[in-house]
């Protein structure tokens, strides 16, 4: 097996887009005041695109779209996230103003906006006693937050700063707020920034789709995932359909077939959390049908998935799964008793083909394997991991949050991958991969298949972190047809 590290160790960019390099305008009065007053909450990719806008009504446009992110229910007109903060900043700001400063602005007001205030150890300072003094706040578990071991302890200085680690954990709790990450900020052609009004779903045909399911054609569907630049979840996805009742047409001497993929994910509380739709002409298989990709942003938990095609004459077809969505941000406990990112892995890719882009091409939404384009390169999946003896397949995997020496700035893991028949006896293994960045990845292959028998195969890949002293394991099954 030969392996290919390089442009597929970048994480999937997701969740923002970043726009042109042109300078923008300087931000005006009323911009740097929004920026100020959501300090405590805006995340720092959110932070740099917002400051890179060149237009003002862009700008305008960033806040809408940043409200909404955070908005848990779309369809009310009033966004309670947004009245739930600008009342706990005024809080911050009449609980913890100091000379210098607004109180929303110390490590205890930010803790006070991002988690409530605390179940033991907020002391009000009044006319009477206007002397503030160091503060242990203690945080217990209660529905929609928890904190490893059951409760969190924060203990503030008597000028309300707390322990410089404190700032990367606050971090993390402002990006789990962000519940709907498939709002994104996204440009257009033009360079100008996407409104939020057509990143909501809207009434087009394929929603009417998603609404009332129905298979006009036989169609099935699969989701996999990565880590993105800010830390959720992408959910890339495919949907594989029989192309047998559908109009064709020839395009570069091969047969296509032209429709909008489409994909919803619904909570446990029924909620939609995440929406999809893309029009895109794929081409019809030796095997009848077409596979085109979708993506999204989900925050990790239980959903149920809807994804599948739409034709232009009206003919489409949905298909339904449950789904768990990783989380790839998860913290453990160290060695000296702080915490940190515990290293995980990403779904293994079975791949079909390894496109190169040139650095100049600009990404093609319409493509049918566009969700899953890293960087420069292109993978081409194999849908449900169905091979034939006569393909070549290659294997994708992507290692997140390696610990990383504090000397040296290196980590210290090797990535082995196998392939098992039938889970249990091993055909083949690729040389150890080492690895000294915090995030790593390979592509494995091609592998001829000449050579295996049919039938059920898995690819497993094992990963020894040896600075965390820890060993974690990824598989993914695949069958050799004949």
């Amino acid at each position: 097996m030969h392996t290919r590290p390089g442009d597929l160790m970048i994480l999937l960019a997701l969740a923002f887009l970043q726009p042109g390099l042109a300078a923008a305008q300087k931000l005006d009065k009323d911009d740097k005041k929004w920026l100020d007053d959501v300090r405590p909450i805006i995340l720092a990719d959110e932070e740099k695109i917002f400051k890179s806008l060149k237009d003002k009504n862009d700008r305008l446009e960033f806040q809408k779209i940043f409200w909404a992110r955070r908005d848990r229910d779309l369809a009310t007109p009033e966004n309670e996230y947004q009245v739930a903060f600008v009342a706990s900043k005024a809080e911050a700001d009449r609980l913890f103003r100091l000379s210098v400063g607004r109180g929303s602005d110390t490590d205890c007001g930010r803790v006070l906006i991002l988690l409530g205030k605390p179940d033991i150890g907020l002391k009000e300072i009044s006319p009477s006693n206007p002397v503030r003094e160091p503060q242990t706040w203690t945080y217990r578990d209660k529905p929609g937050q928890t904190f490893q071991g059951g409760k969190a302890v924060i203990t503030f200085d008597a000028d309300c700063r707390a322990p410089a680690e404190l700032t990367a954990q606050m971090d993390r709790v402002a990006a789990a707020q962000v519940v709907h990450p498939n709002l994104d900020y996204r440009f257009a052609k033009d360079g100008r920034l996407v409104k939020l009004a057509d990143l909501l779903p809207k009434d087009t045909p394929s929603r009417a789709l998603l609404k009332a399911p129905r298979q006009d054609f036989p169609v099935a569907a699969q989701a996999t995932y990565l880590k993105v630049a800010d830390g959720g979840t992408a959910l890339l996805g495919l949907v594989r359909g029989e192309a047998g009742g559908l109009a064709t047409t020839e395009a570069g001497g091969k047969k296509v077939v032209s429709v909008v993929v489409t994909a919803s994910a619904t909570g446990e509380d029924g909620k939609e959390a995440g929406w999809t739709e893309q029009p895109t002409t794929a081409e019809v298989g030796p095997d009848g049908a077409f596979v085109a990709s979708f993506k999204m942003g989900l925050k990790p938990g239980h959903y149920t998935l809807k994804a599948g095609a739409l034709e232009k004459d009206g003919k489409g077809s949905i298909a339904t799964l449950p789904i768990d969505v990783p989380s790839f941000a998860r913290l453990e406990t160290s060695a000296d008793g702080g915490e940190v990112p515990a290293p995980s892995i990403g779904s293994i890719l079975v791949v079909r083909d390894v496109q190169d882009q040139p650095a100049s091409t600009t990404l093609d939404p319409a493509h049918p394997f566009a969700a899953f384009q890293l960087g420069s390169v292109r993978l081409v999946p194999f849908f449900g991991g169905a091979v034939r003896r006569s393909d070549q397949v290659s294997f994708f995997y992507q290692i997140y949050d390696l610990r990383v020496d504090a000397t040296t700035g290196k980590a210290d893991a090797v990535a082995t991958l196998s392939i098992l028949r039938d889970g249990k006896t091993p055909v083949a293994k690729a040389p150890p991969n080492p690895i000294e960045t915090a995030v790593g990845g390979s592509l494995v292959g091609p592998i001829p298949l000449d050579k295996y028998e049919p039938g059920k195969y898995v690819v497993q890949l094992k990963v020894t972190d040896k600075l965390a002293k820890k060993d974690l394991v990824e598989e993914a099954p695949f069958e050799v047809q004949p």
